[in-house]
């Protein structure tokens, strides 16, 4: 009680420290730095388990402690299948390892009204028992970002051929697994649709994710214009999840962060990281997305210095 006080304490007085100086002291304390440091790392010589150690070292974490993220294809039904193997490599290079499975609720050219009258059941069924025979505990991050126009399974218009589909394959990946965890988690903010229509129901949903990036096209003004506007109070944005997460009586995730998009941001970070404590409690994991994708967000690469820094400095074990 006396360890909470004092942390009361400084979130009350300490105020926000400059973000390319020390943080301030309550935002250097977590009770569970590990579940806020998974992260989605490149695929190396030891497929993306290697690299994950080196990210586990790097934050000065217990080995096997943080989540690794990994993603099923999207693009062909031969392309999804053809990834059956790799959580067999994650358990053969690191057993003790949990992994988030984004699984794509449908590929291009497939309506997800398929998915829901159950067309491709046998591909979900392989998925199932791929990851269930390697993960018995994975988390299933399931047609993620649907209120994004660029996925395969966008939901605006289709809300509820979304929601019998991811009904569907819940069921499906119930029966290899009684371990499993259930993520729907939309993309921050309005983007292309109203994620809330789509939302399944609380019986297939454990998890609330949101995916959140520092983007710099969508919105003008300063770092704190940005962050309060776009980020914290925006439709759809961090407030909205709370809430949204505190309504439906679930833990909140988020599956994908990052800088890069708006270029080296520590502000971005330090006020990320401060959103993680403040609600640590309700949280069941942070994954920040170290690979260059769409646009360049490593953390660990020395691009964006003082973000990679600050970030270490945050996110690392104290011993």
């Amino acid at each position: 009680m006396m360890r909470l006080a004092v942390v009361l304490l400084a979130l009350a007085l300490g105020g926000i420290a400059s973000v390319y100086g020390e943080p301030n002291t309550a935002s250097r304390i977590t009770l569970n730095s590990s579940k806020l440091a998974g992260a989605f790392v490149n695929w190396g010589p030891e497929g993306r388990e290697g690299t994950l150690q080196t990210w586990e070292k790097w934050l000065n974490q217990a080995p096997s402690s943080v989540l690794g993220v990994d993603f099923y294809a999207r693009t062909t039904w031969e392309d999804f299948s053809g990834l059956s193997w790799v959580p067999g490599i994650w358990k053969k290079l690191n057993p003790a390892r949990n992994v988030v499975w984004s699984v794509p609720l449908t590929v291009e050219e497939t309506p997800l009204g398929d998915v829901a009258g159950g067309m491709h059941d046998a591909e979900f069924e392989a998925a199932a028992k791929a990851i269930s025979e390697a993960q018995p505990g994975a988390i299933i991050r399931l047609g993620w970002e649907m209120n994004l126009a660029s996925m395969p399974w966008f939901a605006k218009g289709q809300e509820a051929d979304y929601i019998r589909a991811f009904r569907r394959v819940v069921g499906i990946f119930r029966r290899h697994s009684n371990g499993f965890r259930y993520d729907w988690c939309p993309g921050w903010g309005p983007q292309d649709g109203a994620a809330d229509l789509a939302y399944p129901g609380d019986d297939v949903v454990d998890y609330i994710g949101l995916d959140v990036y520092d983007f710099k096209y969508k919105y003008e003004g300063s770092e704190k214009e940005r962050w309060e506007h776009y980020y914290l109070n925006a439709p759809f944005g961090l407030q909205w999840h709370r809430e949204f997460a505190i309504r439906h009586g679930k833990a909140m995730s988020y599956p994908e962060w990052g800088v890069g998009n708006f270029g080296d941001n520590p502000f971005f970070i330090q006020r990320m990281h401060e959103w993680f404590v403040k609600n640590e409690s309700n949280i069941a994991y942070a994954a920040y997305f170290d690979v260059d994708g769409l646009w360049p967000t490593r953390i660990d690469n020395n691009r964006f210095p003082n973000s990679e820094r600050l970030f270490r400095k945050l996110f690392r074990r104290r011993s």
